[in-house]
């Protein structure tokens, strides 16, 4: 089950975006405003007996509105081709193939491994997820680093729970991923501790 967190993009300014998130919910509510009576005569009209007076319905559909819009533009507009140009902020949704080393490979952890990495993210919010055949890891805290003409980096912290019959144990690491400008390609590095101290190297394709 996908547990979703906020990450940061460093230098982005999400507070300002966040005002004029609200100053056009307040120019839409303002819009309904003005259309309430109307509204609310409809209501009447059906015998609903609504009766509801101007002073509620504003406070009301502004609260409303600007939920609304928030989460349009959380989840969908962000991603819009123009409105991403403008925020810069790296899409990386989508699954990722992986080819990883284990540079210090212990008992039960074979030097080489494959997987697939996960990402689902939104303007406030990020998800990772690794799954080998050995075990699956999910982020618990991530941050992005916009590095202009070269693409992204990708930090995050996970915890990583193995399959059952597995010889390793549960234990939590950091992953610094490095993309390239087009999002298609990354490589980075991976380390282990609390319960399983190694380290190692992983290069990600965009599965199309």
């Amino acid at each position: 089950m996908a547990i979703d967190h906020e990450y940061s993009v460093i230098d982005h300014p999400r507070a300002v975006i966040g005002r004029w998130l609200g100053t056009a919910a307040g120019a839409i509510a303002a819009i309904v405003t003005m259309v309430a009576p109307i509204i609310t005569g409809w209501f009447d009209q059906l015998h609903a007996k609504v009766g509801t007076p101007q002073w509620v319905v504003a406070p009301v559909a502004a609260g409303v509105v600007f939920t609304l819009v928030h989460l349009a533009f959380d989840k969908l507009v962000w991603r819009w081709p123009l409105v991403k140009a403008l925020l810069r902020i790296p899409d990386l949704n989508g699954v990722w193939e992986v080819t990883g080393r284990t540079m210090n490979p212990v008992e039960g952890a074979p030097s080489d491994w494959r997987g697939e990495l996960r990402v689902v993210q939104t303007w406030e919010k990020i998800w990772v997820q690794l799954k080998t055949e050995q075990s699956c890891s999910s982020s618990k805290a991530a941050s992005l680093l916009r590095q202009p003409g070269a693409g992204c980096v990708l930090m995050y912290s996970y915890r990583n729970e193995p399959r059952i019959g597995e010889a390793i144990t549960p234990h939590v690491g950091y992953a610094e991923l490095t993309f390239d400008e087009g999002l298609t390609l990354a490589d980075g590095e991976y380390f282990n501790s609390k319960g399983r101290t190694t380290f190692g190297r992983m290069t990600l394709a965009r599965r199309k």
